[in-house]
């Protein structure tokens, strides 16, 4: 008996560290969305509108005015295949489905089937946190 305590007792901080979150890993799909970006402008967006996703898989989506930021709203975000969700901690949550290409990003709002294009601003370096 003392045998198999000792056993447990030795293995047990592995076991432990081995149940890690495995949340805190990024998708190559998720990686490739972290960044800055900025939508492409038209004539139907006035605004500058850009979308932050941290690693943390927290972000925002910021607009600006003559290159300030006039609003900035913090959210969450997951991603599960092309459903992007931005929960912004108040009840709501932003549906998207989306598109990453070469520092282009495509969406779509579920609710309401609008279109935007945005290009990547910003992309972090590996080494930052």
């Amino acid at each position: 008996m003392k045998k198999i305590l000792l056993l447990m007792a030795i293995f047990l901080p592995f076991m432990l560290n081995s149940c890690g979150d495995d949340n805190d890993i990024l998708s190559s799909q998720e990686q490739e969305l972290v960044g800055e970006w900025a939508i492409v402008k038209t004539a139907d967006t006035p605004n500058d509108i850009h979308y932050v996703f941290k690693k943390e898989r927290t972000g925002s989506r910021r607009i600006l005015v003559n290159g300030e930021v006039t609003n900035d709203f913090p959210f969450k975000w997951t991603l599960n295949g092309k459903t992007l969700t931005l929960d912004y901690g108040t009840g709501q949550q932003l549906v998207l489905e989306i598109t990453v290409g070469i520092n282009k990003l495509h969406v779509v709002y579920v609710a309401t089937g609008a279109t935007e294009d945005y290009q990547r601003v910003v992309k972090p370096d590996e080494d930052d946190d």
